[in-house]
């Protein structure tokens, strides 16, 4: 396998990790909703909006052709 391959799979698993960890805190808040106080709920989208920006960035390149 090419480097760019081997870059391009740790690229896909580093967000796939990384939307997982997204839809944990998503369903924990979702199940927590009313034990969270307002700015601990405004907290928790912030996290959640940041790791969509963060994989959106990842993302935007798409796959190259070799």
């Amino acid at each position: 396998m090419n480097d760019e391959a081997v870059k391009h799979l740790w690229d896909l698993w580093k967000v796939n990790k990384a939307l997982i960890k997204g839809l944990k805190g998503a369903v924990i808040a979702l199940e927590k909703m009313d034990e969270l106080s307002l700015e601990k709920r405004q907290d928790v989208i912030e996290s959640l909006r940041k790791l969509i920006s963060q994989n959106e960035k990842l993302s935007q390149k798409g796959p190259t052709k070799n």
